[in-house]
C-alpha cells in the first residue's frame, strides 16, 4: 500500500469546539489545501464520519450529492484521501479505515512507524557498504 501523507505543524487555536478541532485536525494533516476553498475534503471525511455512526459507507454518487460537487471532483478528493490511508474503498462503497478517527489515525501513525523503521534498515546497510 503507498501512502502519501504531508503533515503539517498547524499551531492549535485554542478552539475548544468539536468543529474548531476537527478542521485543526484535518489542517494538520494536510487536508485542507489552499485550493480546496470550499473545504470539500473536509466535509467529506465528516460525512463518512456521521455515516460511520450508522456502519455504513457511501457511493461516491452520495458524497457528492451531499457535498455539493460534481462526481469526478468527489473522486478526485475521494482518491487523495484513500491515498492518505484515511478512508478506504470496498467494492463502491468509501469507509472510514477504522471504526472511528482515533483508531483511524494510530492506524496512519502505524503505518509511518513501519516506513520509517524499514528506511532506517535500508540506511544501515547504506551505511555499511560506505564503511560508515
Amino acid at each position: 500500500m503507498t501512502i502519501r501523507l504531508h503533515i503539517v505543524r498547524k499551531r492549535r487555536l485554542g478552539e475548544d469546539s468539536n468543529l474548531g478541532d476537527f478542521e485543526w485536525l484535518c489542517s494538520s494533516m494536510g487536508f485542507c489545501e489552499p485550493i480546496d476553498r470550499d473545504r470539500t475534503a473536509i466535509n467529506i471525511i465528516r460525512l463518512l464520519m456521521e455515516n460511520s455512526k450508522n456502519g455504513g459507507g457511501l457511493r461516491s454518487d452520495d458524497i457528492a450529492e451531499n457535498v455539493g460537487k460534481s462526481r469526478g471532483a468527489t473522486v478526485n478528493h475521494l482518491n487523495k484521501l484513500i491515498g492518505s490511508g484515511l478512508i478506504v474503498k470496498k467494492k463502491n462503497i468509501y469507509i472510514l479505515r477504522e471504526v472511528n478517527l482515533e483508531n483511524t489515525i494510530h492506524e496512519v501513525k502505524r503505518d509511518m512507524e513501519r516506513m520509517f523503521e524499514d528506511l532506517e534498515l535500508v540506511a544501515k546497510k547504506i551505511d555499511e557498504s560506505f564503511g560508515i
